[in-house]
């Protein structure tokens, strides 16, 4: 099995979304725990205390889980009905009681995954203790770190059991998206599959981060209602992505830190249908009794096309065809769409199939190298091309027999830039000159189709989770 990281409950051993925890049977580290120290779900007074790593006062909030959870609500400002909460951590009382101060602490040490895990579990708990209506949903942060993290073992069963009955959107934030996207895109994928949903917020500070809102697609794009009225540069282009991608794919506005009428206003004038700050509601302790949502927070429909090839989805989407054109004229096609990630002012992602693979000519790697450095996600299938995988790069090495074998690809895709050529090999043709049937596309919609599936086939073949399970 792949080392895990981040939601190691969602591993590459087979599993397949929330039916297999009731079909399969008990093993792994979870149960294990279980077994060994008699972990009751959801309890912290029967849990075992984890090793001391330390002696500062951050080591011994961690070691002893002594992390306070308070929840602010999340209004559907058309309703005036509360639909969720954002579980918000804090320290015990003394000088890391902050956010802010205690996960500083914890970076300082080195442990700030770790504790992400410990305030994640501990909202799961003050939610199913809560006995508040499923439908309403939680917002759980996910650090960046703790995306390279595994999951402490004596919390696996409160993840478990939140995954089971809690409906919960993954919050991640631009500062996760810019340090580990290609983590940042399995964690998303893996609470998809387990059906979860995901939220972005954040990404008005981070060029990283919007770029990455296609691909992504989140349901919830979460934005402080001060970024509305900031007339800054990337702030606006950050508001101006947000509304595209909401029109796009029906992703909701969230909008943070609604703290007067006038700010409500404004959320509501950028169509913001949901709202969230102290003019609804401050934080603390979860209500003993809410009115059952009459709509929940929307997922949306993220399930790919898994029966057709990029070729197949561009044609049947009436992209512009061209048939029997050279190898020569194709890298020429090729190598102009790249040119929008080698020199565009903000890169966008890239995705390709390759039939070249790791044996790429001089100028091709070339190519890939600069979109590599430059870009903020690269996604590759082709021969022998799994060990280009890392931080951002999203690799995956395609059989010889493949449907996907007889075709090459190109994608670049971001808030402002949408480009796709995929091309088929004629059949019949000498293999010493290689003709090919050439589509292309700028339209997004196709664009986001053809990454959909490319990345559906990647995971695949890296042997992960699959949509629909």
């Amino acid at each position: 099995m792949a080392r895990s990281s981040g939601w190691v409950l969602w591993s590459r051993d087979g599993y397949r979304g929330r039916a297999d925890l009731a079909e399969a049977p008990a093993t792994g580290s979870s149960v294990r725990t279980a077994e060994r120290e008699s972990v009751t779900v959801g309890s912290l007074e029967r849990r075992p205390r984890p090793a001391h790593r330390g002696d500062s006062l951050v080591d011994r909030i961690i070691a002893d889980r002594s992390v306070e959870i308070e929840y602010q609500a999340v209004v559907d400002a058309r309703r005036n009905q509360v639909v969720g909460f954002e579980a918000l951590s804090r320290g015990p009382a003394g000088p890391l009681q902050s956010p802010a101060q205690l996960f500083s602490a914890a970076r300082a040490v080195g442990r700030l995954g770790e504790l992400d895990w410990i305030c994640r579990a501990a909202a799961f708990r003050g939610m199913l203790s809560a006995g508040l209506p499923p439908s309403l949903s939680l917002f759980v942060n996910v650090e960046a770190d703790s995306l390279m993290e595994p999951c402490p073992d004596d919390l696996l069963p409160v993840m478990q059991e939140a995954e089971a009955k809690l409906r919960v959107f993954v919050d991640l934030t631009g500062r996760a998206l810019a340090r580990y996207p290609s983590q940042v895109l399995e964690t998303v994928r893996r609470a998809r599959a387990a059906g979860w949903g995901v939220s972005v917020g954040d990404v008005a500070y981070s060029n990283e981060g919007l770029a990455l809102l296609p691909t992504i697609e989140p349901d919830v794009i979460k934005l402080d209602q001060r970024v509305l009225t900031s007339r800054f540069g990337q702030t606006t282009d950050a508001v101006l992505a947000a509304l595209a991608e909401s029109e796009q794919t029906g992703a909701v506005l969230l909008i943070e830190r609604v703290e007067s009428q006038e700010h409500a206003l404004t959320a509501r004038a950028f169509g913001a249908a949901y709202q969230q700050g102290r003019l609804i509601g401050r934080e603390g302790p979860l209500p003993t009794n809410v009115t059952v949502p009459g709509s929940p927070l929307p997922l949306l429909d993220s399930s790919p096309d898994v029966t057709r090839t990029p070729w197949q989805v561009l044609v049947d989407g009436g992209a512009h065809r061209t048939d029997g054109v050279g190898e020569n004229a194709l890298e020429h096609i090729v190598q102009t769409v790249a040119s929008q990630a080698c020199t565009g002012a903000r890169p966008p992602v890239v995705a390709a199939i390759t039939p070249q693979g790791a044996g790429a000519d001089p100028v091709t790697e070339n190519m890939w190298r600069m979109m590599v450095e430059r870009c903020p996600l690269v996604v590759i299938v082709g021969p022998n091309v799994a060990t280009w995988n890392d931080w951002r790069i999203r690799a995956a090495d395609l059989p010889a027999q493949h449907v996907l074998a007889g075709e090459r690809c190109f994608l670049v895709l971001s808030p402002t830039v949408a480009t796709v050529v995929s091309a088929r090999a004629v059949a019949g043709v000498d293999g010493r000159q290689p003709t090919w049937d050439v589509v292309i596309s700028q339209q997004p919609s196709l664009c986001r189709d053809v990454l959909r599936r490319l990345l559906d086939i990647v995971d695949t073949l890296q042997g992960g989770v699959h949509h629909g399970a």
